[in-house]
């Protein structure tokens, strides 16, 4: 689709296609056409989308990424009326889909006009989809309601199964947050680091967004640690500044020539001790957004996503990027 386009491709009511061979298609196969390297944008016409839609469009303009906007299309059918004995099922095409993706392709345009936007509906659950289109994507931008523990069990259905499963940065934003970054001229970004590989990939990602000319606060929690046989309790102790000296070592280390790459973004580090999820709670009430590996340093590999990460999604007070494993 190019930006003087009006319709959605691949919509029924454009095309009068009638209903499609119901054959299966593989997940992959459906999301043949998104643009590889895209921000993909997980629409379903709720606040929380429309927030995503804001900070996805915005990053993308930032960096210069094209667009897709992503609106699955799960089947729905009907008994229709009974014939010699057995009851025909006819396929529910209309499920509003299109008029969403075409309302939210001209607000993707008015918050970023440069932007190159396609679309697409393709068959099946929202987060399968989502996951396929990871593996053509930069990065995939969803939505949320609320927040807290107690609203695990909804951010589970799309937000929580998408960061699990994709193969690439998934960025969740709340729908009763939606300020954006962007739209003040820097990105106070901060993230978790931990001597992971997936932390390591975070702070990658962590610079990307804060570019250009925003912040990159690093941090780094501690809670035992011994020094010639002694637990390290007393702060400012020789023994407590060589605790937290090695760990911000390692913090820059991991850091490596990232700064270099991103000479107009400020760096901080911070070691603190406190435990991880308190430490990265509390800084997200100061941040644009904050950005975490996907299970962390120890954490079991048949295990989607961390303890940490997941109490990000439902904790955090501002938008939350789980940076996942590789691609294969």
């Amino acid at each position: 689709m190019t930006d003087h386009e009006t319709t959605v491709p691949g919509s029924d009511s454009d095309s009068g296609a009638t209903p499609r061979d119901l054959s299966p298609i593989s997940p992959l196969e459906e999301v043949a056409d998104v643009p590889e390297g895209s921000v993909v944008i997980g629409i379903d016409g709720s606040v929380a989308s429309d927030a995503a839609l804001a900070w996805g469009a915005r990053e993308a303009a930032s960096r210069g990424l094209p667009v897709h906007l992503l609106c699955a299309r799960e089947s729905y059918a009907l008994p229709t009326a009974s014939v010699e004995g057995t009851i025909p099922w006819e396929v529910v095409l209309d499920d509003g889909g299109d008029a969403m993706l075409t309302r939210a392709r001209g607000h993707a345009l008015e918050v970023a006009p440069d932007v190159e936007i396609t679309c697409s509906r393709p068959w099946g659950g929202a987060a399968q989809v989502l996951v396929a289109a990871s593996e053509r994507a930069s990065f995939v931008v969803v939505g949320t309601r609320g927040r807290g523990r107690k609203t695990a069990a909804i951010l589970g259905t799309v937000s929580l199964q998408t960061a699990s499963h994709a193969r690439c940065p998934v960025v969740v934003i709340r729908g009763d947050r939606s300020e954006d970054a962007r739209t003040h001229g820097s990105a106070r970004v901060v993230v978790g680091v931990d001597g992971s590989r997936d932390s390591e990939r975070a702070l990658r990602f962590a610079f990307d967004c804060a570019s250009p000319a925003g912040r990159v606060t690093a941090l780094k929690s501690w809670w035992l640690e011994v020094v010639d046989g002694v637990v390290v309790t007393t702060p400012e102790s020789p023994a407590w500044e060589r605790v937290v000296a090695g760990h911000e070592a390692k913090v820059r280390a991991a850091i490596g020539d990232l700064p270099a790459q991103h000479p107009e973004v400020s760096v901080e580090v911070r070691v603190e001790r406190a435990p991880a999820s308190e430490l990265l709670i509390e800084a997200s009430k100061s941040a644009d957004l904050l950005v975490v590996g996907s299970r962390g340093r120890g954490g079991f590999a048949g295990l989607m996503l961390g303890s940490v990460s997941q109490h990000m999604l439902t904790g955090a007070e501002c938008p939350v990027a789980v940076v996942s494993r590789l691609r294969h």
